[in-house]
């Protein structure tokens, strides 16, 4: 770990460092749900976590296996379950003897003092990161997309603060879209899909009335004459 200061320091000075506790509690909740939806994908599927990306705004997670949306809201209310258990996740160390014999997640050949994070009944990991204390604190997982990628799947998910405050905007967009369609809060998209099929009837007959015209029109010119329409 390196840190760097703005001015030297001389050897043996102590110094009080300050922890960005807003930014480390927020990547604290998205790892730690990572470690839950992929623990919970690879104790049904066997499918192993073969890309992670904590962006600023949402994870993206590979996986080396196919899923369909309908399965991903499954797991996605298990992996919400064991958050609402409140279960504290477990860091050891284990000797060499015991990590030899130890069951985990993407294990690798590891020597020396290798970290386990446990989180009961989801997922056990190699893995240096930070992580909260008890599941609770994750608060919520929520899976925003799934695309088809290279035979397996990308998700999207976010958690904690970040689902939370999707979930506000997404509230608020919805709530202005239920005002300007004169729809109730729940009734959003079969008020869209109501407007659509009325503005495909009239595209229908703006069609059809256009269609008459020109036929009117074109049987009232001269033999010879075009029409012309701008």
């Amino acid at each position: 770990i390196v840190h760097y200061t703005d001015r030297p320091l001389a050897p043996g000075t102590t110094v009080h460092g300050i922890i960005d506790w807003e930014r480390r509690f927020d990547h604290m909740q998205q790892h730690t749900g990572e470690h839950i939806m992929s623990g919970i994908i690879h104790r049904h599927y066997g499918y192993e976590n073969v890309g992670f990306h904590l962006g600023a705004d949402n994870i993206l997670i590979d996986f080396d296996g196919p899923l369909t949306w309908e399965e991903l809201m499954v797991l996605e209310q298990e992996a919400n379950a064991a958050i609402w258990k409140n279960m504290p996740i477990q860091v050891t160390y284990p000797d060499e003897e015991e990590l030899k014999n130890l069951e985990f997640r993407s294990k690798k050949e590891l020597s020396g003092l290798v970290r386990i994070v446990e989180v009961p009944e989801c997922d056990i990991c190699a893995c240096c990161g930070t992580h909260v204390t008890r599941t609770g604190e994750v608060g919520m997982i929520k899976c925003t997309s799934l695309e088809n990628r290279k035979g397996g799947v990308r998700i999207t998910l976010l958690c904690g603060g970040r689902a939370y405050r999707d979930y506000c905007r997404q509230s608020e967009q919805n709530a202005d879209i239920s005002h300007l369609l004169a729809a109730k809060i729940y009734e959003t998209a079969d008020a869209v899909r109501a407007l659509q099929k009325a503005d495909g009837e009239k595209s229908r007959q703006i069609n059809a009335l256009t269609q008459r015209y020109l036929a009117q029109k074109a049987e009232t010119l001269p033999v010879g004459e075009y029409l012309v329409i701008d």
